[in-house]
């Protein structure tokens, strides 16, 4: 689903500064201080066949420099309310190199940032996603691949905290075929009824998952079940619900 390769220099590129197009909405993305002394620059390109846009983004730090090419790359749509309105990450690079040619790691509280400013840009009923198949992601790989819950992945939980997490859907049909990347689907919801409802079943599918959570590879174990726990720490709070297990549904 990327775009052709294309260079900053090309006199034919596609691409353009987001700032060129002052009311464009990603522009608070291209603004968002996702680091302390670190940015995003971000561009945007054409449009797809179904009329998203492709947009990347390269990092920049002050005391760095930027990097020689787009840590992100992805698609933005803006449509009929609710479900036409969503951004899409199609590659992420969490280890990119600067133009200078040094290596650099992007650290988990950067990449936080990224996926909280990306999922203040979608509207209630939109959708946040965002592949899994890169080497950053490999925990969630391995973690969606065991059944566990995608809020309690290291990818999920940041959708979820990023408000994009009041449903998943993973991307991925292991006995099928497929095309593109695996990327995890996040849902904001619609209202607070839709909130409630789904967070009451995201409960449930946590209360199950921690039940056999020992039976799981122990890095996997060490890795989701205290994203689970934080998960459903939240979702009480939330929802205003006591703590321990929910009564069996329809009770």
């Amino acid at each position: 689903m990327s775009p052709p390769e294309t260079t900053r220099t090309s006199a034919r590129s596609p691409w353009q500064p987001v700032t060129a197009l002052p009311d464009h909405p990603l522009l608070p993305l291209h603004e968002a201080e996702i680091g302390r002394g670190v940015r995003l620059a971000v561009e945007i390109g054409p449009k797809n066949n179904v009329g998203a846009v492709y947009f990347q983004a390269f990092l920049v730090a002050e005391s760095l420099g930027r990097t020689g090419a787009p840590i992100m790359r992805g698609l933005f749509n803006r449509g009929p309310y609710p479900g036409f309105n969503w951004i899409e990450v199609t590659d992420w690079d969490g280890a990119p190199a600067l133009e200078d040619g040094r290596a650099l790691e992007i650290p988990e509280a950067v990449d936080l940032r990224v996926v909280t400013v990306l999922g203040t840009l979608v509207p209630p009923g939109g959708h946040l996603m965002i592949e899994y198949d890169s080497r950053a992601r490999r925990t969630t790989a391995l973690a969606l691949a065991a059944r566990v819950p995608p809020v309690a992945t290291p990818l999920g939980a940041m959708m979820f905290a990023a408000g994009c997490g009041v449903a998943f859907r993973d991307w991925y049909i292991a006995e099928g075929g497929r095309e593109g990347p695996r990327k995890l689907q996040g849902f904001r919801a619609i209202d607070h009824e839709h909130e409630r409802t789904r967070g009451e079943r995201m409960l449930r599918e946590l209360d199950t998952f921690m039940s056999r959570a020992r039976e799981l590879d122990w890095m996997i174990q060490s890795q989701t079940r205290p994203l689970a726990e934080a998960a459903m720490t939240a979702l009480h709070q939330r929802l205003g619900l006591p703590e321990g297990p929910l009564p069996p549904e329809g009770r």
